[in-house]
């Protein structure tokens, strides 16, 4: 956790305080909204809905009824907002309005030297601390772009049979990078 998620991880742990016992969790893709929600129910034993926004009207307000009905908190997970879910049945649009809506912001600078380290200690790596360095200055700070870095570089340091250095992460944005600016996605 740090503080580009510590709102979110604040009140995932106070589930009992949500407006309606829902709460509404958006943000890009690889931002670990399904990460949290596994947590989330494992802890307090809820509901979970991911990809909410890939769902009908009756599966939302079904599941919504049950978690009310189990005296059970929901939790749903999208990459877009309510507002782009295309409800049209009344009911589930007010019970929606009414519950606590947190996004996902973007990544600091400490999140992703986590992902970047987290991600190579799953492989049993490290990255070097100026290999970080460089990549703060160059790269967008992005879920997906660590996620799409990580796995150039793993790819680049197999193939070169080296650790993740400097020249593996400047090799590996220079698949990005079109223009010597900082990488856009």
């Amino acid at each position: 956790m740090t503080a580009a998620n510590a709102e979110v991880h604040w009140h995932l742990q106070h589930w009992r305080d949500w407006s309606h016992h829902t709460l509404i969790l958006t943000g890009p893709a690889a931002s670990g909204k399904t990460t949290m929600a596994s947590s989330f129910v494992a802890e307090s034993g809820g509901l979970c809905l991911d990809d909410a926004c890939q769902s009908g009207d009756m599966e939302i307000f079904n599941l919504w009824n049950r978690a009310n009905g189990e005296h059970k908190p929901l939790l749903l997970a999208s990459a877009r907002p309510v507002a782009q879910w295309g409800v049209s049945l009344p009911d589930l649009q007010s019970r929606l309005a009414a519950s606590l809506h947190l996004e996902i912001g973007a990544p600091d600078q400490a999140m992703i030297d986590g992902l970047f380290q987290k991600y190579f200690a799953m492989r049993g790596l490290t990255i070097s601390e100026d290999a970080l360095r460089y990549l703060e200055k160059r790269m967008v700070r992005s879920y997906a772009m660590v996620r799409q870095l990580a796995q150039k570089m793993d790819s680049l340091a197999i193939e070169s049979k080296k650790p993740i250095n400097l020249a593996i992460a400047k090799s590996a944005l220079g698949f990005f990078d079109t223009d010597d600016e900082k990488v856009v996605i």
